[in-house]
């Protein structure tokens, strides 16, 4: 066995100081994202967002995390049909009554 080197044990240690830092760095970070969610400052959307966000989640979390954030991104279109007095609203349902009956579908007779 070869005795290690003076300087080959001081390369050694810079290595796994610099691994323990990242580390160090990482669980930081975790840390603070967790007190921020425990204090309120981070709620379920922007938890979600900043999954779909980061590049080191999974394929598979980020499409989740963006499918569930998407309800609250963007809106549902709607429609919004206002009528004003009753005299409309009969006209209006005799006009959609009427537009159903213009080409009613055809029976297909089917035998097993």
């Amino acid at each position: 066995m070869t005795a290690e080197s003076a300087e080959q044990k001081l390369n050694r240690f810079e290595c796994v100081i610099r691994l323990q830092m990242t580390e160090i760095d990482k669980l930081r970070a975790e840390n603070k994202a967790l007190i921020d969610w425990i204090m309120g400052d981070t709620d379920a959307l922007t938890i979600l967002q900043s999954v779909y966000s980061n590049p080191t989640s999974s394929e598979g979390n980020r499409i989740k995390a963006a499918a569930s954030a998407l309800p609250f991104e963007r809106p549902k279109l709607s429609v919004q049909v206002s009528v004003r007095g009753p005299a409309i609203l009969g006209e209006r349902l005799d006009q959609a009554n009427g537009m159903k009956t213009i080409n009613p579908p055809k029976a297909i007779d089917h035998q097993a």
